[in-house]
């Protein structure tokens, strides 16, 4: 059998494929059911471990299916299909593979490939951030046997562990509502759909969730030296790869909550409003220091081009090619004043957009239903709790500033740099359990003020 794309061939669907599907299935479902057993009775939050990562195996086939059937192909199929030359390649010639799988993206690399291997896809292999993903994923097609939706599986449980990462780090902190936070971090259908493919969204996400449990474990020191370092270097690695603008985003948040939790330590209040702002200055020169530094990895996001790449970007994704599926934040053009000026509408965009009524299908509309709980629980939290104690939780808790404070740099970073639905909903999933997961621990603090105890079980999950 084979499935037929509109955008490069056909993906080939053999017959050993779908036993072979449902056996692997069984072997996850296993070792699922065995971590559960064996992790509950010490860490009561193991109950959703089986479940979301069923959910997650089930995103990941409904975005292979959806994106075949529905759109007929796209991203993900071409990602495929580049990848197999690569897998046919080192069967072939086990040198030129090494060759070219550690090399960089030159026509003469690729002429190595044969008639037989194939050809990968030439903007995909010769552009650096797609080359990354197809290398990224030519171990897992040949775990696979050259099977796309068994490598969809695979991916779909090997991004799981940072989604779960991630929400064992929130549990530590606020144990007494690991059902809300694991709505927040492991059930949100925009982050299960779109995080769970074989697509960039899905790699970033996940060495971005990494990325923050080290910078936790880096700030509580946890765990040992070289494993956290290891651990934060592989994971930026893998995002300047794929996606180097959430580095960005995320290297200053990261030096605000190391240093956040130190400047707690200080007893001295005067001592303590003296150095704040030093800090700060501190952070915001050092991060612009590392990131000028890292020139040349981050290409056109680097310091120097970031405006100018905000401003060609956001322009590209109007164009008719994207079938009408855009909205316009406003003409801004490559100046920080200019920028500053889309800033309110730029985050909302990238906070809560497409509204209902902007959802024109229904992969749109699941977007849409989701964007409206957000908006819905963060005017809950706004109204429910006094601006005094809203501030004192989240000075209280700097892993909810941290959380809020990336949340709304991407946002404000992705609804700046996009104008295509199609896009954003895909780009925002790295901020949605950070931002939901502040908001559950913000909520559950409203619904002590508004509600007895006795009634918050009834309407707001426990």
């Amino acid at each position: 059998m084979h499935i037929y794309t509109y955008t490069y061939g056909y993906i080939p669907v053999e017959m050993w494929e779908y036993p072979a599907f449902l056996l692997l299935v069984g072997i996850f479902s296993m070792w699922g059911y065995r971590q559960k057993k064996i992790h509950e009775k010490d860490n009561p939050s193991y109950r959703y471990f089986l479940p979301a990562m069923g959910i997650k195996i089930f995103g990941g086939l409904a975005f292979a299916l959806i994106y075949i059937l529905y759109y007929g192909g796209g991203d993900t199929t071409n990602y495929y299909e580049s990848a197999l030359p690569f897998v046919n390649l080192f069967w072939e010639n086990p040198g030129h593979f090494f060759q070219i799988y550690f090399g960089g993206g030159t026509a003469e690399l690729r002429s190595l490939f044969t008639h037989d291997t194939g050809y990968p896809m030439g903007t995909y292999f010769f552009n650096d951030r797609t080359r990354s993903m197809v290398k990224l994923l030519v171990p897992v097609l040949m775990i696979s046997g050259k099977s796309y939706f068994i490598a969809t599986l695979w991916f779909s449980v090997l991004t799981f562990g940072g989604l779960w990462r991630l929400y064992q780090m929130f549990r530590r902190y606020f144990p007494t509502i690991d059902n809300k936070l694991a709505i927040a971090v492991l059930f949100m259908p925009s982050v299960v759909f779109w995080g769970s493919g074989i697509i960039k969204d899905s790699v970033s996400l996940t060495a971005t969730c990494f990325f923050i449990d080290a910078t936790n474990d880096f700030t509580l020191k946890r765990s040992t030296w070289p494993s956290k370092m290891f651990r934060m270097l592989l994971s930026a690695v893998i995002i300047i790869a794929v996606k180097p603008y959430i580095l960005i985003v995320l290297l200053p948040g990261t030096l605000i909550w190391f240093f956040y939790t130190r400047i707690k330590q200080i007893k001295n209040k005067y001592f303590r409003t003296v150095i704040v702002p030093v800090t700060y200055a501190v952070i915001l020169i050092s991060s612009y220091a590392i990131l000028t530094s890292l020139s040349s990895s981050l290409g056109k996001f680097a310091p120097e081009k970031a405006l100018q790449t905000a401003v060609v970007t956001q322009q590209d994704l109007k164009q008719e090619y994207y079938k009408g599926n855009t909205f316009d934040i406003g003409e801004f053009d490559a100046s920080y004043s200019s920028l500053a000026m889309k800033f309110p509408v730029a985050t909302a965009a990238g906070l809560y957009r497409p509204f209902l009524w902007e959802s024109n299908n229904a992969v749109m509309l699941l977007s849409g239903l989701e964007n409206a709980l957000i908006m819905f629980l963060t005017i809950w939290v706004i109204v429910a709790v006094k601006w005094r104690k809203l501030t004192y939780l989240i000075r209280e808790y700097p892993i909810i500033l941290y959380s809020l404070v990336f949340s709304v740099l991407f946002a404000f970073m992705i609804g700046i740099t996009t104008a295509n639905f199609g896009a954003l909903v895909r780009f925002k999933i790295p901020l949605i359990p950070l931002y939901m997961a502040s908001i559950m621990v913000l909520h559950s603090h409203a619904v002590k003020v508004f509600f007895r105890k006795d009634r918050d079980r009834r309407f707001f999950w426990g």
